[in-house]
C-alpha cells in the first residue's frame, strides 16, 4: 500500500512539474517570434499586404484564365502573331535584297510597265515559297472560329472571325509589297496568280454553302460582307503599273456575285437584298479604283438577280434594289473621271431594259402600279431619290460652272456617252409599255421629255465646248422623237393620253424654245401636231384634236410671224391628208376653238400647260389665228361666233 501510495505521489508531482514547464514554455515561443515589441505594428502590416497581394494575384490569375479562353481575345492573339511573322518575312525580304538584286537586274526581260516592281522581293518569296505557310494557318483558324460560332448561333464571335480574316488579308498585301501581277490579256503570266488570296476566297466560298445548307440568313449575310470588305482590300494592291488591271479585286467581285446568285434558290429574299447593296457598292469601289470596264460583271448580276422578282412575287423588292444599284452605278458612270465610259455605260444601260422589259410582262396592279414602283429608282419623275432627280441636280451644277472647269468638262462628255444610243433603249420601253397598258407608260413620257430638258440644259452651260453641244442637242432631238412611235390605234391613242401626252410634248417644245434651242423647239411642235392629229382622229373624251390645236396655235404665236405662217401651211397639209379626221370631229373640234377664243381673257389658276401658255400670249394675234384654224376645220363655221 505504501509503495503504491508513494507511486501515485510520485506521478502527480511529475505531471505538476510537467504543467509548469509547459506553461512556462508557451510565453517563450511566441515570444521569439518577435526581437522587439516595437516591431509588431510593421509585421502585423506586412502580414496584411501579404494576405491582400495573395489575393490580388488569385483574381488576377482567375480573369486571366477567362481572357485566355474568350475567342474574342484569341481571335486579337491570332491576328497579332500572324501580323507579327508576316513582318518577320517582309524585314528577312528587305534584308536579302543586296544578295539577290544584281542576279535578278541581270536577267530581267520585263516590260516597261513592269518596271517599277520589286524584282528581288519576288525572287526571295519564290525562294522561300512556303512563306505563307503560317498565314494561311492563321486564316484557316479563323474560318473554323466562324464556321463553329455561327453553327451556335454566336454570331458576334463569327463576325469578328471574319474580320480577322480580312485584317490578314490586309497584313499580307502590305508585306507582300510590290510583288503582285495583274492578268494580262494577250500574255499568261504565271506570277498572277496568288495562292493565299485564292485560299481564302475559296474559305469564304465553303463557308457561305454551309450556312446555305443549314439556311443560315445571318451566316450568309456575315460571309458576303467578308468578300466585299476583300474587294475593297484587294483594291489598295500595287500593281506597279498605273493602267494594271485590279484582277484580285475583280476575281473576290466574282465570287461575292456567284454567292449571291447562289442564294436565289433558297427564298432568301433579306439576303439577296444585302447582296445586292454590297455588289452595288463593290462595283462602286471599282469604278472609283479601277477601269470603268471592270463593272459589267457585277452590272450584269444585279441585273440577272433583280429579274428574279418577275417570276416570283416575294422577290419584288430585290427587283427595286436592283433598280437602286443600277441607277447609282449609271449616276457615277457619269460623274467618273474616266475618258471612255462607253462600253461601261452602254452594258449597264443595257442591263436596265432587260429588267424593265422583263418585268413589264408581270401583271400590273390597277391602283398603285407595281411597274412604276419596282421599277422607279430608275425611272421615277416624282421620286426625289431616282436618277432623274439627281440628274437634275447634276445639270444645275453644271450650268453654274466657270467655263475653265475640267471636272465639269468631263461629266459633260460622259453625259454625252451616255445619251448616246439612249433613244434606242427607251423607245422599246415605251412600245413595251403601251402594248401591255402598263401605267408605267407615265413615267416613260415624263422620263423621256425630262431627260431631252437635262440634255439641253447642259448643252447651254457655259463650260460645254462646240463640239458637245452639237453632240448633247442630237441625242435630245432623237430622244424625244421617240413619242411619235405611239401606234395610232384608237385604244392605244385613248391609253397614252390619260398620261398627257398632249400636255407632256407641249411643254417639251417650250422648254426647248426657252432654253435658245429653236429648231428643236419646232421640231417638237411637229411631233405635237402629229400626235394632235393622230389621236384627234378619234373620240377620246379627251379633246385632243382641239387642246394640240390652242397649244400649238399660242406656241406659233410665242415664237413670232414665222412659226404663224408655218402652222397654218402645216395644219392644211394634214386637213388634206388621208389619215384626217372625219368632218363631224372636225366641226366640233371648230366649236370648241371658237368658244375658246370667246374666253381668251378668262383668269384662273391654270393645271394646264397649254391653258396657261394661252392666258398670257398675244391675244390680238392669237384669237385670230384660232378663228382662222376653225374655219380650216369647219368651212360653215368660218363666220360663226359663240359665246358661254
Amino acid at each position: 500500500s505504501f509503495t503504491n501510495f508513494r507511486g501515485k505521489l510520485c506521478l502527480i508531482a511529475h505531471g505538476s512539474i510537467l504543467s509548469k514547464v509547459g506553461a512556462s514554455s508557451k510565453p517563450g515561443a511566441i515570444q521569439s517570434t518577435f526581437v522587439d515589441q516595437a516591431r509588431l505594428a510593421h509585421v502585423v502590416l506586412a502580414a496584411s499586404w501579404a494576405v491582400v497581394f495573395i489575393l490580388i494575384s488569385f483574381m488576377y490569375a482567375y480573369r486571366r484564365a477567362l481572357v485566355l479562353i474568350n475567342p474574342l481575345q484569341q481571335l486579337g492573339i491570332l491576328i497579332q502573331d500572324t501580323r507579327k511573322e508576316l513582318r518577320t518575312w517582309a524585314r528577312r525580304a528587305q534584308r536579302a535584297i543586296p544578295l539577290l538584286e544584281p542576279d535578278v537586274s541581270a536577267s530581267s526581260t520585263t516590260s516597261p510597265s513592269d518596271s517599277t516592281h520589286d524584282l528581288a522581293r519576288t525572287a526571295f518569296f519564290q525562294i522561300n515559297n512556303r512563306w505563307t505557310d503560317g498565314t494561311k494557318r492563321a486564316v484557316r483558324h479563323a474560318m473554323s472560329f466562324a464556321g463553329r460560332y455561327a453553327e451556335q448561333g454566336d454570331y458576334e464571335v463569327s463576325g469578328v472571325a471574319l474580320n480577322a480574316v480580312v485584317g490578314i488579308n490586309a497584313a499580307y498585301i502590305e508585306s507582300k509589297g510590290k510583288t503582285f501581277y495583274a492578268n494580262n490579256s494577250f500574255v499568261e503570266n504565271p506570277f498572277s496568280s496568288d495562292g493565299f488570296i485564292n485560299d481564302t476566297l475559296e474559305h469564304l466560298r465553303q463557308n457561305l454553302q454551309s450556312g446555305i445548307a443549314r439556311r443560315d440568313e445571318q451566316q450568309i449575310e456575315q460571309t458576303l460582307q467578308a468578300m466585299a470588305a476583300l474587294v475593297r482590300v484587294y483594291l489598295g494592291i500595287d500593281y506597279s503599273s498605273p493602267h494594271a488591271s485590279k484582277s484580285h479585286a475583280q476575281l473576290a467581285a466574282g465570287y461575292l456575285a456567284s454567292a449571291v446568285q447562289s442564294v436565289v434558290p433558297h427564298g432568301m429574299a433579306d439576303v439577296l437584298l444585302e447582296g445586292q447593296r454590297l455588289m452595288g457598292q463593290s462595283a462602286q469601289y471599282l469604278l472609283a479604283h479601277g477601269d470603268p470596264n471592270d463593272i459589267a460583271t457585277l452590272s450584269e448580276k444585279i441585273a440577272l438577280i433583280a429579274c428574279t422578282g418577275c417570276a416570283k412575287e416575294d422577290y419584288r423588292p430585290v427587283t427595286m434594289e436592283g433598280m437602286a444599284q443600277l441607277a447609282n452605278l449609271t449616276f457615277d458612270l457619269l460623274r467618273s473621271g474616266s475618258r471612255d465610259i462607253h462600253f461601261a455605260v452602254g452594258e449597264v444601260r443595257r442591263d436596265v431594259a432587260l429588267v424593265a422589259k422583263l418585268f413589264l410582262n408581270v401583271p400590273d396592279t390597277p391602283l398603285s402600279s407595281s411597274h412604276s414602283t419596282f421599277l422607279g429608282p430608275y425611272y421615277s419623275s416624282t421620286s426625289m431619290q431616282s436618277l432623274r432627280s439627281r440628274l437634275t441636280a447634276l445639270a444645275n451644277a453644271i450650268s453654274e460652272a466657270p467655263p475653265d472647269n475640267t471636272d465639269a468638262q468631263s461629266v459633260i462628255r460622259n453625259i454625252e456617252r451616255w445619251a448616246d444610243g439612249l433613244y434606242q433603249t427607251e423607245k422599246e420601253l415605251l412600245l413595251e409599255a403601251v402594248k401591255v397598258k402598263s401605267h408605267f407608260t407615265f413615267d416613260m413620257i415624263h422620263w423621256i421629255t425630262g431627260v431631252t430638258e437635262i440634255l439641253l440644259a447642259v448643252s447651254n452651260a457655259p463650260v460645254c465646248d462646240h463640239h458637245s453641244q452639237d453632240e448633247l442637242q442630237k441625242h435630245a432631238r432623237w430622244l424625244v422623237a421617240t413619242l411619235t412611235w405611239i401606234p395610232d390605234d384608237k385604244e392605244s391613242v385613248t391609253f397614252v393620253e390619260n398620261f398627257q401626252m398632249t400636255e407632256s410634248l407641249f411643254e417639251a417644245a417650250i422648254g426647248a424654245r426657252n432654253r435658245g434651242c429653236d429648231e428643236i423647239a419646232r421640231e417638237i411642235g411637229e411631233s405635237l401636231l402629229s400626235w394632235t392629229f393622230k389621236g384627234g382622229r378619234y373620240q377620246t373624251g379627251w379633246g385632243i384634236l382641239e387642246r394640240g390645236l390652242c397649244g400649238l396655235a399660242a406656241f406659233a404665236v410665242n415664237g413670232g410671224d414665222e412659226d404663224i405662217s408655218l402652222l397654218r401651211t402645216a395644219v392644211v397639209s394634214k386637213l388634206t391628208g388621208t389619215s384626217a379626221p372625219e368632218q363631224e370631229i372636225r366641226d366640233r373640234t371648230a366649236r370648241e376653238i371658237l368658244g375658246r377664243v370667246a374666253n381668251l381673257y378668262r383668269q384662273g389658276h391654270w393645271s394646264s400647260r397649254i391653258e396657261m401658255a394661252i392666258a398670257q400670249s398675244d391675244h390680238a394675234k392669237l384669237g385670230p389665228l384660232l378663228r382662222e384654224i376653225a374655219g380650216l376645220l369647219s368651212p360653215g363655221m368660218a363666220h360663226q361666233t359663240h359665246t358661254i
